[in-house]
């Protein structure tokens, strides 16, 4: 089996009537996938190479892509027919800030997922960036997302790279001691900076607010520094080294600040990744790049 990608970005959880499973049964034994697809939901070879190819469907707990894999008797197929509708991401628009020979730096804008959700691949940053590596002669081109950025928001997104010939290096990043800042936008005012230091539960879709009696709680610190107040919010800056960027969205809820606008695909969140800096675990060079400020970041001290 393959993947198209290394990384799964948590999302909303597909309707019902959009999820199909079923069990390959003896007669099915040795179809391809696409022939097993075809019979089960009546689709013709292109939609259901078109389907796989978008990152649609599972054997197992395995997203596949390659529409000839053959399935065996008893194996389960779970098929997310929304997949093939989902717009691509010209890897033509990709804006990187960064590149080596092991990780990538995208400015990512708003509304547009990092990695693949569970659903599909298709339209993701990480779908567009295997695709421009396999137009560059890359053989087998995979990517992994270093930290989660909510679909919702925009700004600088690391991923590692590699192909087929060469090792996967995410396990080097993700332990990196990584400074990312952050802007956003809080609905309401925030006079001085403020601090919130609730723990956060990790779960299969990402992470939560933990509750005060649960012992698997991680520590958790965000600081708000406000820049400017206007329309009945305040843009503020915040540092993280850990976590991802659901830390800054569940911390400002918990202050009853929320970041202004919508967490989903297709969705303007007022929260941006404007920079990030670290020591690359490979070379050792020292890795400072900016994104270019949405619009409504913008005000106040750079």
């Amino acid at each position: 089996m393959s993947r198209s990608d290394e990384s799964t970005q948590p999302g909303a959880t597909a309707p019902a009537e959009d999820r199909v499973r079923v069990r390959a049964i003896s007669m099915e034994d040795g179809m391809t996938l696409r022939q097993l697809l075809g019979r089960r939901l009546g689709l013709g070879v292109a939609a259901a190479s078109e389907l796989i190819r978008a990152g649609g469907v599972y054997i197992g707990n395995v997203r596949t892509c390659i529409p000839t894999l053959r399935v065996r008797e008893g194996e389960r197929v779970t098929i997310y027919r929304s997949a093939a509708s989902a717009a691509p991401l010209d890897p033509e628009r990709l804006v990187v800030v960064h590149r080596d020979a092991h990780c990538i730096i995208v400015d990512k804008p708003h509304g547009v997922p990092a990695a693949a959700t569970r659903e599909g691949s298709r339209g993701a940053l990480s779908h567009a960036l295997v695709q421009m590596l396999a137009r560059e002669g890359v053989q087998r081109p995979y990517v992994g997302l270093v930290h989660a950025l909510d679909p919702g928001a925009a700004g600088l997104a690391l991923f590692t790279v590699r192909g087929q010939g060469t090792a996967s290096f995410i396990n080097r990043f993700t332990g990196l001691d990584v400074q990312r800042t952050y802007r956003a936008r809080l609905s309401g005012h925030v006079p001085e900076s403020m601090v919130c230091e609730t723990p956060l539960i990790k779960t299969v879709g990402g992470v939560r607010l933990a509750r005060a009696d649960e012992r698997d709680a991680v520590p958790a610190r965000t600081e708000f520094r406000p820049l400017a107040v206007g329309d009945g919010a305040t843009l503020v800056e915040v540092e993280l080294r850990r976590g991802s960027s659901e830390q800054i969205s569940l911390h400002a809820q918990a202050l009853s600040l929320p970041v202004v606008g919508r967490a989903g695909a297709g969705e303007v969140l007022e929260l941006a990744c404007v920079r990030v800096a670290f020591t690359h675990p490979i070379s050792g060079a020292a890795i400072d790049v900016g994104a270019e400020l949405p619009p409504w970041a913008g005000s106040g001290a750079d």
